[in-house]
């Protein structure tokens, strides 16, 4: 069960260590609304252990630092006593279900579940992804950091470091070889003359790998996977 504390201080609440969301994105417009409204939905904290003081937040963070953004001194929040292992399933399921996760992220509020004995196929009945979803993003936090890196700044997509993850599952050899930057959409990538000939946004976006934008190697990736799983074999159409 849990209780309502009816505020907190601001000083006295505190990110939680296992926080899965880690790009709060911007928080203008959230900062915005909490000095001129107020907080309307509250925190969900836990009680710091040991000789600490305070509480650690599972679920709002990003509430909190837009809170202290608008300078909120004290915020509303919902205690979760220690060791409520469903109250923190319940907080972990819902960070799986935010729309606006990262890949990464994703992934993470996956393992979480999954370090409290959920089975993939429990992961995807409780949060309404599919267990292919599940399985794929989870394989992304088996990349060395480097490639996730490249992942969270969009130099690779999410396809294509999934179908690495899983050429390293496969062949067992337990790292990736991760180049300079570009090299693995460059110029010898099998579909980077596809790439080339689709993009047209070489004056307004960033290029990857000198052939297109990130958008253009996604699009031309999920068409040729499409024409794969068809049996086509006709070139992607620029």
């Amino acid at each position: 069960m849990s209780t309502v504390i009816a505020q907190v201080a601001i000083e006295r609440l505190h990110p939680h260590h296992s926080n899965i969301r880690r790009d709060l994105g911007d928080l203008t417009e959230l900062a915005a609304s909490i000095r001129a409204h107020g907080l309307l939905q509250p925190l969900v904290v836990t009680p710091l252990t040991g000789k600490r003081d305070g509480y650690e937040v599972l679920d709002g963070n990003r509430r909190l630092a837009a809170a202290k953004i608008a300078g909120a001194r004290a915020l509303p929040c919902l205690a979760a006593r220690p060791g409520d292992e469903e109250h923190q399933v319940t907080v972990m399921l819902a960070a799986a279900l935010h729309k606006q996760l990262s890949p990464l992220d994703l992934a993470n509020a996956f393992k979480a579940l999954r370090n409290r004995q959920m089975s993939v196929a429990d992961i995807a009945r409780r949060t309404g992804y599919s267990t292919t979803t599940v399985s794929s993003r989870l394989l992304l936090l088996t990349l060395p950091p480097e490639a996730q890196d490249r992942i969270r700044h969009k130099e690779i997509t999410v396809a294509d470091a999934e179908r690495m993850a899983r050429d390293l599952r496969d062949k067992a050899t337990g790292s990736a070889i991760i180049g300079p930057k570009g090299t693995w959409f460059g110029p010898k990538h099998p579909l980077a003359m596809a790439v080339v000939e689709r993009c047209e946004h070489i004056e307004t976006r960033r290029m990857v790998g000198g052939a297109g934008c990130g958008q253009c190697w996604e699009e031309v990736i999920r068409a040729h996977e499409r024409q794969a799983a068809a049996g086509g074999t006709e070139a992607v159409a620029s």
